[in-house]
């Protein structure tokens, strides 16, 4: 009985159109790797895996799995202490293993090839926003605030988390500069809340307050 389901040509398409299709949502997402590199990545897969199960080596895909994982490293950039581009990553990996999947020709590759995009496009497709609202998950904000007088600046922040009832961790003293004559210093906060709390409205608080030059803050919880 011949070992394969359909022609490994069939197979290595099927990855491009589904790699393909996971691709033009991050595309549509304006993220960095996007329709072509998702393509090329599960085509390509496919192609090794089926080179490998031809001449009967299966180191072949297991070298895909080791080079996929430096190429989705590359997708992953850091905007101080915040990782972006983690979504991708695993986007250009899952690409990957519809590529393995499909790379063997068999009705089960082709299965497990189709649910595995579906899972993918509705994980995708799904906000931050969504996320948090189905599961009830509270939103970890990191708050950046940079103060020219870090003693009082500390504790009235404090107090105006504390009177906007937030749950805030104890603030790290990021760094300390100096402009001019004055010293300017960086607190870091992480905050939580719940829904429907207004984050601008906390942020615009902090800003008025005496000594502040500069609120920055962050939503960290999910990478993209």
């Amino acid at each position: 009985m011949n070992e394969y389901a359909f022609s490994p040509l069939i197979g290595i398409a099927a990855a491009a159109v589904l790699g393909g299709a996971v691709g033009l949502q991050r595309q549509a997402a304006a993220k960095p790797a996007g329709f072509r590199t998702h393509l090329i990545v599960a085509a390509a897969s496919a192609a090794f895996t089926a080179i490998g199960a031809h001449l009967h080596d299966t180191r072949i895909p297991s070298y895909v799995v080791v080079g996929i994982g430096f190429l989705g490293s590359g997708a992953i950039v850091r905007h101080g202490t915040t990782p972006h581009g983690l979504t991708t990553a695993a986007s250009i990996w899952m690409a990957a293993a519809i590529g393995l999947a499909l790379g063997y020709s068999t009705s089960f590759g082709l299965y497990v090839g189709l649910l595995i995009t579906a899972i993918t496009l509705i994980a995708l497709s799904l906000s931050d926003t969504a996320l948090m609202r189905i599961f009830r998950i509270p939103r970890r904000v990191t708050v950046r605030v940079v103060c020219a007088s870090p003693e009082t600046s500390t504790a009235q922040v404090s107090q105006t988390f504390r009177h906007a009832g937030v749950m805030f961790e104890s603030s790290d003293l990021v760094a300390v500069t100096s402009e001019g004559a004055e010293e300017v210093a960086e607190l870091l906060y992480t905050i939580e809340l719940q829904r429907g709390r207004d984050l601008n409205g906390i942020v615009r608080e902090i800003g008025a307050l005496s000594g502040v030059r500069r609120v920055e803050a962050n939503q960290p919880f999910f990478g993209a």
